[in-house]
């Protein structure tokens, strides 16, 4: 069941990505605040040897209190997450996978977009097929930083808005301090996000560059509508995109297992399950 909240009703947290680090000087208390941690990042912090650092980190994997990964470390009891991406696949290897459902995931997502809606559509595989979609809508505005979306909306009636600002040339995403300045300038009804992966810890993804960008979407619409297949329940990234209770609206191909379920029901989040077209 959907139950519907057209309106903002949350308040939000600081702005910006959201990674984050360890203090202390103590290897246990790599057990306490931080999630994940890159060795850099917390022989910084700690004022000691990256030699020191993989020394403990070493030490608390072998007790089971995180798990090692390239370049870092993530502590172990994660909530719902089950596996760490520290590596961004390929757009197209991304667009291959469960091609289907963020098939339906995006036409739900555009079944969703009002008549005369201003809206923001995020970068991604699945916020592209919600803009496949939309081509044939000549009744809204759309803002993207999601340069393939712009080019597939640009064949059709709509107004299409793409800010300036530094190109992600894998990604084709635009990105940096001129698009978020110009982001900033606009309220949207609406605005479609894509990430990584889904926790009870919130939203994650492996850009930080784009995260920045989903940060202003997020901060700058009225209705915040999350696209996620279900292979990314229980995985995160290095860059938090937000919390739970930012959003209004999970759209997603199957049913979230119990724990986050559960967490999205505390954060009022309605979900959406775009079930398989039926023939009968």
């Amino acid at each position: 069941m959907i139950h519907d909240r057209s309106r903002r009703k949350k308040p939000r947290p600081p702005r910006g990505p959201q990674a984050t680090h360890n203090p202390g000087r103590n290897p246990a208390r790599f057990r306490g605040t931080a999630r994940i941690a890159a060795v850099g990042e917390i022989a910084a912090e700690l004022g000691v040897s990256e030699i020191t650092v993989r020394r403990d980190l070493t030490r608390l994997e072998n007790q089971g209190l995180l798990v090692r990964t390239h370049g870092g470390a993530v502590a172990s009891k994660l909530g719902t997450a089950e596996t760490f991406d520290s590596d961004e696949p390929t757009f197209e290897a991304r667009r291959r996978r469960n091609a289907d459902a963020k098939t339906r995931i995006g036409e739900a997502a555009a079944a969703l977009v009002r008549p005369g809606a201003t809206i923001g559509i995020d970068v991604g595989t699945t916020t592209l097929e919600m803009a496949r979609q939309l081509a044939t809508r000549a009744d809204i505005k759309i803002f993207t930083n999601n340069v393939r979306a712009a080019t597939l909306l640009a064949e059709g009636p709509a107004a299409v808005y793409l800010p300036g600002g530094q190109l992600r040339a894998k990604e084709l995403s635009v990105y940096g301090s001129i698009a978020i300045a110009q982001l900033r300038h606009y309220w949207f009804d609406q605005a479609f996000i894509g990430f990584s992966g889904l926790t009870d810890q919130g939203l994650f993804d492996y850009s930080l560059e784009d995260t920045e960008i989903k940060r202003v979407y997020i901060e700058r619409a009225a209705q915040i509508v999350a696209l996620c297949d279900s292979s990314k329940f229980g995985r995160l990234s290095m860059a938090r995109v937000g919390t739970l209770e930012e959003l209004d609206i999970l759209i997603t191909d199957a049913e979230p297992p119990q724990t986050l379920r559960e967490a999205l029901e505390r954060a009022a989040v309605a979900i959406m399950v775009a079930d398989p077209a039926s023939d009968t």
